[in-house]
Order: C-alpha cells, then structure tokens, then sequence
C-alpha cells in the first residue's frame, strides 16, 4: 500500500505551479545534475506506473502528464495520467490518489514540481581586433573595424524534481533534479524534461 509518511510528502508536492513560458534563441538542453536512489530500496523494476503532475494549470498538468506517460512507454513500462482518473484541476486528495493507485493495481507513482525558474546574466566575450598590428589598433580606427565586442545575455534555467515512490509500501526510491536551460515555451520544457528523466530511469534500471 502507498504508506501515510510518503502520502504526506506527495500531498505537499501539488501545491507547486507547474511552470511559465521563457523564450530564447538558444537550443534546449536539459541535463540531469542530482540524483539520488534510496539504499534501502532492494525491489524489482517497476512496471505500471501512475503519472501525477504537479501544478494548478490544468492545460500543463495534462500536458506534462501524457507526455510522460508516452516517454515511460517508450521504453517498456505501462503508465497511466492522474487526469484520467482525476480530470479536475483543483489539488489533488491524497486519499483519493492512493485509493486509485491500489484500485489501478499500480506498483510505482511518479510525480513531479517545478522547483524554480531563475534568470542568469552572463557575460559572452567578443572577439579581438584582426589587425596584426595591435600597438596601432588605437591610433587608426580601421584597425579595430572588425573587432566583436562582448556582451551580456540573459540565460532562464527551469529546474524540476521528479520523484519516484514504489505503491507497495510508499518508500521513496528515486529522486532526480533535472535542468533546462533557454526553452522556447512550456511544452518545450515539458517534453524535454519527461523525455530525458525517463530514459534516465530506464538506465538506472528503474523500469522494465
């Protein structure tokens, strides 16, 4: 069964917003810089497996949620969206989502938040003068003609915790905190982050 004290924790994760669009002209990338699996945890792969997505915005929930469960699908696992069952956007009951998980017959939950979105300014350096002369670059203007000067831009940076709990007993088993830099939109965001925290699931051998 999906135990209290884990119960608890996922309870506390729906009250985060799930996330808000950013726009740059560079390519999205999302890496995974922290993860943590439980020692205590000596189960089998899972392979049902319950997708919550945390957030108010019902459209991104939804959103998130199939996109997931097609990325888990992708590499052998059956998964199902908490919209299905719940397609309301208020914060979801934690009763009503353990019942589900045990009426599902599921054996793992994965539910994920949005921890923060932060602004970077960084500083891109130009390129120095072509001129094979420098001493005179500050004499004669035309010297410096093709010099590229430096600036600054500003770099957005979504990072998101994706959570991994076996229904059987509520253990946490595995925690990852996955990073986007410069996307598009929100479903860029969306589709980058369920793709790479699945195949990385896949790989730590988590799923079927």
């Amino acid at each position: 069964m999906f135990g209290r004290t884990a119960l608890t924790g996922a309870a506390a994760l729906v009250l985060s917003v799930l996330a808000t669009g950013a726009c740059s002209k560079s390519q999205t990338k999302t890496t995974i810089p922290a993860t943590w699996r439980n020692p205590e945890f000596t189960g089998d792969p899972f392979s049902k497996i319950f997708v919550v997505g945390v957030g108010r915005n019902g459209v991104y929930r939804r959103l998130y949620e199939d996109n997931m469960v097609r990325a888990l699908e992708g590499h052998g696992a059956t998964a199902e969206a908490s919209w299905v069952v719940f397609p309301e956007n208020d914060k979801l009951d934690a009763a009503k989502v353990v019942r589900a998980v045990n009426q599902g017959n599921f054996d793992a939950v994965v539910i994920t938040r949005l921890l923060s979105v932060d602004e970077e300014l960084e500083y891109v350096p130009g390129k120095p003068p072509t001129s094979s002369d420098l001493y005179m670059a500050g004499y004669d203007k035309a010297y410096a003609v093709n010099s590229d000067p430096g600036y600054y831009a500003t770099s957005t940076r979504y990072s998101v915790e994706t959570a991994l709990y076996s229904a059987r007993d509520g253990m946490v088993v595995w925690l990852v905190r996955s990073e986007t830099v410069n996307p598009d939109s929100v479903e860029e965001v969306i589709h980058s982050v369920s793709s790479s925290v699945a195949k990385k699931m896949k790989a730590d051998g988590l799923i079927h």
